[in-house]
């Protein structure tokens, strides 16, 4: 074996994490389920949706025959929802093409919905015992220290140089290949973390150029940053008898599947909105504020007035829904909406 696999299979027999729900086990649906979460997610916050994701659905084919809206139920508050479609999309396929077993040829993976070549490898490696490579964001940061590089990762050509990387030091067989991956990533996520990396504690140390050279907090290098466009949207919070009124926001665009309140151009049209749709007057504005979030080509200006109806019998809409604030938890609802329901609630 190559220095990096030795090394890094020695250390994970005792630094290494062993305990994590989806590990010693081969299914490839847990493996998959979990290294979909995992993507832009940390693992404290997704140990306790990975065990209510299947505990809810415990195979692909209990996956395969929800509705999608339970789905995004059962994914609410986790972000990122594309990953939740896609999930659905591919345990059709799966449950469909191929009876409810995942294909373990390596380009039938990456033809699934949401499986990018990293996330193949690693259902490849932990499944099907293959010498594939991985490359999240852990890994990166992992051989771009290691090989002293300082561009960013994100670049096309670094990237392709990164993945050359992975596939060269991968064990000579595939032997240990469960064992060695897991290393990589576990050593990514607990000692070669972006901010105070614990070199001393790292079976690399004695060869990382980033270390020889004092390069730790300069590599990796971010993102190039760029001014990203702010746009805008103006939300009614209504509640009425504890419960809110929401719209289900259509399949695709932003947030898409996923449960809003009304949007409206302006609050000067709130009480005209108010008239129209829900033939109310007797109201009264109990907080007008304001919540920022962010995706990746643009920033969002949520503005939002909180209106308390005082009739307890309000209109029904068609294509709206009345949802009680006990039942939040259960309702696929956008980050961003989850916050600040969440502030008026404890605030």
């Amino acid at each position: 074996m190559g220095f990096i696999s030795d090394q890094l299979i020695k250390w994970h027999k005792t630094s290494g994490r062993h305990n994590l729900p989806w590990q010693n086990t081969d299914d490839p649906y847990l493996i998959w389920l979990s290294e979909v979460m995992l993507q832009q997610t940390q693992v404290s916050t997704v140990l306790t949706y990975f065990n209510k994701f299947i505990k809810r659905f415990p195979n692909i084919n209990t996956l395969a025959s929800a509705q999608e809206e339970r789905v995004l139920e059962i994914w609410s508050g986790l972000g990122y929802y594309a990953r939740a479609r896609n999930l659905h999309k591919t345990a059709i396929r799966v449950s469909k093409n191929y009876e409810g077993k995942f294909p373990s040829s390596f380009d039938t993976l990456l033809s699934l919905p949401g499986i990018g070549r990293s996330t193949a490898g690693a259902i490849s490696a932990f499944a099907f015992k293959k010498n594939k490579p991985i490359l999240d964001g852990n890994v990166k940061r992992v051989f771009t220290r290691y090989f002293g590089i300082k561009e960013w990762a994100g670049k096309l050509s670094v990237e392709k140089e990164l993945w050359e990387i992975a596939t060269r030091n991968l064990p000579k067989t595939n032997k240990h290949i469960h064992t060695y991956t897991q290393a990589l990533m576990d050593l990514g996520a607990t000692i070669c973390r972006r901010n105070q990396p614990l070199c001393n504690n790292c079976p690399l140390q004695s060869k990382c150029i980033s270390f020889e050279k004092n390069l730790t907090k300069e590599i990796p290098t971010s993102k190039p940053k760029k001014a990203l466009p702010i746009n805008e949207i103006y939300l009614l919070i209504i509640n009425s008898n504890d419960s809110y009124l929401f719209k289900k926001k259509p399949s695709k665009g932003v947030w898409a599947g996923l449960w809003s309140m009304p949007e409206i151009e302006n609050f000067k049209s709130s009480p005209n909105w108010l008239k129209e749709n829900l033939n109310e007057d007797n109201y009264q504005t109990i907080k007008m504020g304001e919540h920022k979030t962010s995706f990746s080509h643009y920033k969002l200006n949520i503005y939002f007035q909180y209106i308390l109806l005082k009739s307890t019998m309000p209109r029904k809409i068609i294509n709206y829904k009345w949802i009680n604030k006990r039942n939040l938890q259960n309702t696929a609802l956008p980050s961003p909406i989850n916050k600040i329901l969440s502030s008026l609630e404890n605030g």
